[in-house]
């Protein structure tokens, strides 16, 4: 998303190396030192650099697996409160703020709470469907600041990406993107991988290529809201290596950044990147529906220590096969 990354996710390894077994490799006859300039990346415990905010829960779309279902009404946060939210992430230490949703665009004051994170010294961008963007909203975002647009696609072409999201919804898309590009806004495409769509990875790779946008991120379809009732379109363990190892190959070619995300291949970051409800709860991320603690009903000095002291316990909170950590990242799961 463009968000700080401190703890980043990365492309399984491979299962062998060509010069594991030769002499190529030695250790070195000197003490490798650590340089007291270099700036090491904030543990959890000292402050949080990103957190998610879904700051409306109704969508203009239906998609089959959204994960942002729950079995309790829910009610957005007023404007007053929103802005005081924003006030307590500046004062932890926030530095970046990812609108999400529902649809963020659905919420109309979503361009003040922009406003007030940039009055506020805190960088932001936006997790949306694209399919409400228009030139004018582009534009102003644009002039709000919008560091990046994270945007959704479920396949390559209208078909897969519509039998997913919603009959139209790719063109709809597709048209967003090219106003966000127009207005000079940095653009992440984001694919969530199932049964469904598995076979148009690449075929994804190559269209964002065509797009002009900065990063593709690939997730997978976990048992969290509509996605607990599509077991079947789940990716198996043949299929995950299969996808990864094709990806990974793609990432070392293509014109964008291919990355994985972690519910494709580990490093659970539930905590580090926290999440916001559009009631205020706090959650590990926003895949998990476990709320930790109401955020406007919670002194802003127990934010992290709360934090720190729910780490263990919500580790791989989206549900998501152990063996995807195998070999797949800088922070193992059970870290």
């Amino acid at each position: 998303m463009g968000a700080p990354k401190p703890w980043p996710t990365r492309w399984p390894e491979p299962d062998y190396y060509p010069f594991d077994d030769d002499d190529y490799f030695e250790e070195p006859d000197y003490e490798i030192e650590d340089d007291p300039q270099e700036e090491s990346y904030p543990l959890p415990e000292e402050r949080i650099q990103s957190v998610t905010w879904g700051v409306t829960h109704p969508c203009n779309l239906r998609c089959v697996h959204c994960y942002d279902v729950v079995d309790y009404r829910r009610q957005d946060l007023n404007t007053v409160d929103a802005l005081d939210v924003i006030q307590r992430l500046a004062w932890v230490g926030v530095e970046f703020v990812v609108f999400s949703g529902g649809e963020p665009l659905l919420r109309k004051d979503l361009f003040d709470l922009m406003s007030a994170c940039q009055s506020a010294g805190m960088k932001f961008g936006m997790r949306s469907n694209a399919t409400l963007v228009t030139q004018e909203t582009a534009s102003i975002l644009r002039q709000l600041g919008l560091a990046v647009a994270g945007v959704s696609l479920d396949g390559a072409t209208a078909e897969t990406h519509d039998a997913v999201r919603g009959p139209g919804s790719f063109q709809k898309t597709m048209q967003g993107i090219a106003f966000l590009r127009a207005a000079d806004i940095p653009v992440n495409i984001e694919v969530v991988l199932s049964r469904r769509n598995v076979h148009q990875s690449l075929a994804c790779v190559e269209l964002v290529e065509q797009l002009g946008v900065q990063e593709i991120n690939f997730s997978a379809l976990t048992p969290q809201g509509r996605g607990a009732w599509l077991r079947e379109d789940y990716l198996d363990y043949p299929a995950w290596r299969e996808v990864t190892a094709s990806l990974y190959q793609a990432s070392q070619t293509s014109k964008v950044s291919v990355s994985p995300a972690c519910a494709l291949v580990g490093a659970c970051v539930a905590c580090i990147e926290p999440n916001i409800t559009c009631d205020g709860w706090v959650t590990p991320c926003y895949l998990s529906k476990r709320r930790l603690f109401h955020l406007l009903e919670t002194p802003v000095e127990e934010f992290i220590p709360r934090l720190r002291r729910a780490r263990l316990g919500n580790l791989d909170v989206c549900g998501r096969p152990k063996w995807t950590a195998v070999k797949a990242a800088h922070v193992p799961a059970n870290r």
